[in-house]
């Protein structure tokens, strides 16, 4: 996707884990507090949901590498706000709000004073609010939103990381689309509805994606050209297969792979893909999909057991993903060649 560190293969299966009852307890515990989080650092989440008077609200959550908070929430709802928000706690962050329906009419209040804004706002339109700046909002008609939280914290870590050049704010024109970045909430809308079957590795590489669009689109952070050229090492490349073949279920951080490697996550993941072909979390499914059909061909254990052994949430989304990659169903697959 141009402007971003990552791609994203929006027609790629849903990676998805083993349930919680399959995982170690271990495993199942190093999750916890992570990409799934349930916990709202900031103005995201259930947290922003009290401000549009909504019971709850669908959030996955990511800490980057020295642990700034990035999350994307959907927020939505058949009614209008009976009223204006309270103003958004101030915070060294950005709310990035995509409109995934046509709302209207839409006003915008910084500091407690209007901003001039177009009332209608389309669907795919963005709107970005600084929270530094107390902003508060009116919807007038039903809405659905998927709300991109950005720390500044974070801005400035992917700027280091990147040309060095801190960003002052984020800008786009109030209500202008972006089609770019739709594609993204478009990908993320699964993994909001499922956050329980998401494996940790494909949500991270999601929102991250999200964060480096954003960063360069809006805040204007480019690459350093350093950055662009070369892939991984070979101790990086086997570290790195290494650490994501020990976690064939997904349940690892980018960050902490990119740890290993001694890189950032952002340029990690331009490296792995330059140096294998694919990004991170669609070549662990490959490795998954070559263990399962091992086990096809070479043992007698049912459908169900494979599943899990191969760090599927269970028969049915095994199945699913082994006919989005190879056409056939593993049945079908294993009786062609046993015949």
């Amino acid at each position: 996707m141009p402007g971003a560190n990552f791609a994203v293969d929006s027609v790629s299966p849903f990676p998805v884990v083993a349930s919680p009852k399959a995982l170690p307890a271990a495993k199942e515990n190093a999750r916890v507090g992570h990409a799934l989080s349930l916990v709202e650092a900031g103005t995201y989440g259930n947290r922003m949901a009290r401000h549009l008077h909504l019971a709850n609200a669908p959030m996955i959550s990511v800490k980057t590498h020295h642990r700034a908070h990035l999350a994307v929430t959907r927020l939505r709802s058949e009614t209008a706000l009976a009223d204006r928000t309270t103003p958004f706690p101030c915070e060294g962050a950005f709310t990035v709000q995509l409109h995934m329906r046509a709302v209207s009419p839409v006003k915008l209040w910084l500091r407690g004073r209007p901003v001039p804004v177009e009332t209608a706002q389309d669907d795919g339109s963005v709107s970005i609010l600084p929270l530094e700046q107390d902003p508060s909002m009116y919807l007038g008609s039903a809405f659905d939103m998927v709300q991109f939280y950005v720390s500044r914290a974070a801005l400035n870590e992917f700027a280091d990381e990147n040309d060095g050049r801190r960003c002052e704010t984020l800008s786009w024109p109030f209500g202008k689309v972006d089609s770019r970045l739709k594609n993204l909430a478009l990908c993320l809308l699964p993994v909001l509805e499922r956050p329980e079957v998401a494996t940790e590795l494909y949500v991270d590489h999601l929102v991250f994606a999200a964060h480096a669009y954003i960063a360069r689109t809006y805040g204007g952070i480019q690459s350093a050209p350093s950055v662009v050229r070369g892939g991984l090492a070979p101790w990086q490349l086997n570290r790195a297969t290494e650490m994501l073949k020990a976690n064939l279920d997904g349940q690892i951080a980018l960050s902490q792979v990119a740890r290993e490697c001694k890189l950032s996550v952002s340029h990690f993941v331009r490296a792995f893909k330059q140096t294998v072909g694919e990004p991170p979390y669609r070549w662990l499914l490959q490795q998954r999909m070559d263990a399962a059909k091992e086990l096809l061909l070479h043992s007698g254990l049912p459908m169900v057991e494979i599943a899990l052994k191969c760090g599927f949430a269970d028969q049915a989304c095994f199945i699913r993903a082994f006919r989005k990659l190879l056409g056939t169903t593993p049945g079908e697959w294993r009786r062609m060649r046993m015949q």
